[in-house]
């Protein structure tokens, strides 16, 4: 009789434990797209930038410095999950031409930079302070005169990492989700036939095997409780038909500000296609944003 119940009960805890980890696997995994578009595409002047991570000297992340002719501040580029330096590039005219210099890179394990673990915006989070340290140091920006920017998991990134740098001035969120370990969830309803109920009993199963296969504490990505943190209004953009980051996020996520955010809801638009649907639009209100900063 217990052997009975036994075996049954280590079936499906095996099954349980291996559908987790193929999904926290699939979810810490970037694929390495090639670069789509160049600053040259768009009549930029550039030069290639290169420089690690903070606290991670063995990493080199590459990417492109666009000046402007006479700055007035300077923007750093997120791009999302398994996109690169190259996406929302045709915005950069619009910010240069005002007078923000841009630097664009590609985050570990994207693009041209080094293959690396993806760290479930976590290490992302030294990515990008990484990318601070340079336009201070080889630039000539000046603190607090630095934007983020970023879109989707470099929405989320920026987030996350903005408040902890009194350099950076101003942080503009497109798409970004509010906890990671809810994210993962509807990922596993949308992407196969699970039921909402089953997908919800996956999360313990995720968050265990992202730590003890991938080191990562997926359950401690909530960028909705860094945006609490920030002492000044940030910027949030998001499109009402996202099914794969719901706008339900921008709510929660705005719901733990401090201060009144500047928010602009893009209809009838998916998941990250607010610029491409909406340029001018989208280029307006960002540079409102940065001015208002």
């Amino acid at each position: 009789m217990i052997r009975r119940t036994v075996v049954p009960a280590v079936v499906l805890a095996l099954v349980y434990l291996s559908v987790s980890y193929y999904i926290a696997d699939s979810a810490l995994d970037a694929e390495a797209n090639p670069l789509e578009e160049s600053p040259g595409d768009f009549a930029l002047d550039y030069e290639d930038a290169e420089f690690s991570p903070r606290g991670w000297p063995d990493i080199t992340l590459r990417g492109w410095w666009m000046p402007a002719r006479d700055p007035q501040g300077v923007v750093i580029r997120t791009h999302g999950i398994d996109s690169t330096r190259s996406s929302m590039l045709g915005m950069v005219p619009a910010l240069v031409t005002n007078g923000y210099s841009v630097l664009a890179f590609d985050l570990r394990g994207h693009g041209e930079s080094d293959h690396a673990q993806m760290g479930a915006g976590i290490h992302e989070s030294d990515d990008l302070l990484g990318a601070v340290d340079y336009v201070i140091r080889e630039r000539g920006a000046r603190p607090g005169t630095i934007f983020l920017h970023g879109n989707s998991y470099g929405g989320a990134i920026v987030l996350m990492a903005g408040w902890r740098e009194p350099a950076v001035v101003g942080v503009f969120a497109d798409s970004a989700f509010a906890t990671l370990s809810d994210l993962v969830v509807q990922e596993v309803a949308r992407r196969t036939s699970a039921p909402s109920w089953l997908a919800s009993a996956l999360r313990p199963g995720v968050v265990l095997m992202a730590r003890l296969t991938r080191g990562v504490d997926v359950g401690s990505v909530r960028p909705a409780e860094d945006a609490a943190r920030y002492p000044y209004a940030i910027g949030l953009a998001h499109c009402d038909i996202d099914d794969r980051i719901p706008i339900s996020h921008l709510h929660r996520i705005r719901s733990q500000l401090r201060h009144p955010p500047q928010v602009t809801v893009y209809e009838g638009c998916a998941h990250g296609d607010a610029w491409d649907d909406y340029p001018s639009s989208y280029e307006e209100n960002l540079l409102n944003y940065l001015g208002s900063r």
